[in-house]
């Protein structure tokens, strides 16, 4: 099964909102995700909202606002994200094109009955658990804009040698 990149997007999002320490009372901007995951902040907007209206987010506007999960990540599963981003409940559209195997034909009904068992399986993940992953969690706590935690001499400013992201030794004797 493939998911659409709006789907893709409110599952990020939901994970990162859902591996965040205090998730139903964490705030985050949708800029802040945007930049997090290196997304169009309109695409995030969009489905930001779809999520809010669909009762699985609680947005709010001006200073202090932002986006927090409605309900705990225990309670929200993958299968239920997908059946609110995804359009429709059928694989195929047999109505849209007139097809001359109308009636006759069993495709749809397989496909119907495949994706209907993919959701299934997926009911049995919740954000909970597939927001648990070490990668996001340090992702969680990395904030965009936040200053470089390494050392830094104090005559200087400058990265001390040896920290993890000072220049090569040859180079940083040019540079001083």
């Amino acid at each position: 099964m493939h998911i659409n990149r709006f789907s893709d997007l409110a599952l990020r999002l939901l994970m990162y909102l859902g591996s965040r320490a205090e998730p139903m009372q964490a705030t985050v901007t949708v800029r802040a995700a945007a930049v997090m995951f290196n997304v169009p902040y309109s695409h995030l907007v969009k489905v930001a909202h779809q999520l809010g209206q669909q009762g699985l987010l609680i947005t709010s506007k001006g200073a202090g606002g932002g986006l927090r999960l409605a309900r705990s990540a225990e309670s929200i599963t993958v299968g239920e994200v997908l059946r609110v981003a995804e359009p429709g409940d059928s694989v195929i559209d047999c109505t849209a094109q007139l097809c001359p195997l109308a009636g006759a034909c069993l495709l749809k009904g397989a496909l119907d009955s495949a994706y209907a068992a993919f959701l299934d399986k997926l009911d049995e993940y919740s954000l909970a658990e597939i927001a648990r992953t070490p990668r996001l969690q340090k992702l969680v706590y990395l904030k965009p804009g936040a200053p470089d935690p390494s050392p830094r001499t104090p005559r200087t400013g400058r990265r001390a040698a040896g920290s993890p992201r000072s220049k090569s030794p040859s180079r940083a004797r040019r540079s001083i």
